[in-house]
């Protein structure tokens, strides 16, 4: 389960949890290929010592950890302060085909210098370019078979659209370029004007049966694009707890995120800090890789996804 190259690094299996007790940027080229980073780096806006940083401390960090990440994997969930974008943004669109903002509505916050609530945090969600279209198959056979009825039959094309529709339309010509079909009602009324040929019923007919093959997929997927959930997650922060954490962040908050990452079957985090991460993967039946430099928060992170694994798993989510 571990690389052999990232075996000299201190390190713990628990469950499908990889944890590593050591510097990211020393493990990471070490590591495979995961389906998404989902994480809370280190942006500057604490006194504590792993995150004390000048501006070019952490403009030259982040371009740092975030190249390395890149390499792992093409989808990114990634936390960062607001008034520290300016370090990340370029960067990310840069390294990633798609970038938006997520929310974490805090219900609440620190205050700032002006007076206002820092009330929300940023999430940055990047991820490939996704596109899906229907190329409708285009019935040429039946459009042929109308060409040479109506010719034979010695009418316009404006001829044929007023026997349909009592006026030009071009519905014809559309017939014609094999654009669309015409309906059963339609093909009623075309053929006491001109005498279609044979096979044309049979052309028809598959030609219907294919049409409405791809309406079918057509639904089928925009059904699996549809909305699953709100780019605004307001879930309160975690209650301080002696010994935990600084940031951490609350387990239902890490839960609703990796349940955007639909699919995502193993997670990395680089920062993994005392395990929230790692907990929602375990309740939810993925697979995790950890990274946390401090030995305090590494055996925090362990104790608490031991713990995880003991309790029963209420929320594993089904394959899909």
């Amino acid at each position: 389960m571990v690389p052999e190259a990232a075996k000299h690094f201190p390190h713990r299996i628990i469950g499908d949890c990889v944890l590593f007790n050591a510097d990211c940027l020393a493990v990471l080229p070490t590591l495979g290929k995961v389906d998404a980073v989902v994480t809370d780096p280190p942006y500057g806006v604490l006194d504590e010592t792993w995150d004390d940083m000048t501006t070019r401390e952490l403009h030259r960090f982040t371009m740092g950890w975030l190249a390395a990440v890149a390499l792992k994997s093409d989808t990114l969930l990634t936390f960062f302060a607001q008034e520290k974008r300016d370090a990340i943004d370029p960067l990310l669109h840069v390294l990633f085909d798609e970038q938006r903002q997520l929310i974490w509505n805090k219900q609440g916050g620190r205050v700032s210098e002006d007076g206002m609530f820092y009330s929300y945090e940023p999430i940055y969600y990047c991820h490939p370019t996704r596109t899906w279209a229907v190329c409708e198959p285009k019935a040429l056979e039946v459009a042929n078979l109308l060409k040479m009825a109506r010719e034979a039959a010695g009418l316009s094309k404006g001829g044929v659209d007023m026997i349909v529709r009592g006026k030009k339309t071009g519905l014809c010509y559309r017939w014609e370029e094999a654009a669309c079909l015409p309906t059963p009602e339609q093909v009623d009324l075309l053929r006491p004007a001109m005498l279609l040929p044979p096979g044309f019923d049979t052309a028809y007919q598959a030609a219907v049966a294919n049409r409405d093959r791809v309406v079918s997929l057509a639904r089928e997927q925009a059904s699996l694009n549809a909305a699953r959930t709100c780019d605004v997650f307001s879930v309160s922060p975690s209650q301080g707890r002696s010994g935990r954490h600084p940031t951490e962040k609350p387990l239902q908050l890490m839960m609703e995120l990796l349940k955007v990452l639909n699919g995502a079957d193993t997670i990395l985090d680089p920062f993994m800090g005392s395990g929230t991460t790692g907990v929602a993967c375990v309740n939810l039946g993925r697979k995790f890789i950890g990274i946390e430099i401090e030995p305090r928060y590494f055996d925090i992170a362990c104790r608490r996804i031991e713990e995880a694994y003991r309790q029963p798993r209420l929320f594993t989510e089904p394959k899909p």
